[in-house]
């Protein structure tokens, strides 16, 4: 079981992203997520951390795959990611700042940008990927000294 998840909500060409107050990811753009609580759900985790975090009751969400990682041949870790899609006409005001950090819809092409980097730096590897169909897909990460060394991807 991974510990974490993570949901990208999307509205229009736009995801609302999580600007983060804490560590990890400090400072830059994320989807909205957390950890697991004893016993909980992957689908109820990510719920709760949606709500929690934003206020906004999901009435569904797709279950997109795992992301795994291993930071400097010691740290390993992984999170289950979601995407939910909510109505063009969906109002939800932002920047909003919570305790989390400042929440804002971010335009699909600017978190991708090569250029962009103040999102979390897997982003870009697998949202493209996600974004485009109902597949279900798990990317492993190898980072040293906090830069991406190596990933795959796999159906």
């Amino acid at each position: 079981m991974l510990p974490y998840t993570i949901c990208f909500i999307k509205r229009k060409n736009d995801i609302l992203l999580l600007n983060r107050n804490h560590s990890p990811n400090l400072g830059l753009w994320n989807g909205v997520g957390g950890k697991l609580e004893n016993d909980e759900t992957r689908d109820a985790c990510v719920l709760r951390e949606v709500k929690e975090e934003t206020g906004i009751i999901l009435s569904e969400m797709n279950y997109k795959g795992q992301i795994t990682w291993n930071v400097d041949d010691s740290y390993t870790g992984g999170m289950y990611v979601y995407m939910a899609t909510v109505p063009d006409t969906f109002e939800y005001d932002t920047p909003l700042a919570t305790r989390e950090g400042i929440l804002e819809w971010k335009n699909i092409d600017w978190i991708l940008s090569e250029n962009n980097r103040g999102v979390v730096s897997n982003i870009k590897y697998f949202l493209p990927d996600m974004l485009k169909d109902n597949k279900i897909r798990n990317y492993h990460f190898i980072y040293k000294n906090n830069t991406i060394v190596s990933y795959h991807g796999e159906e």
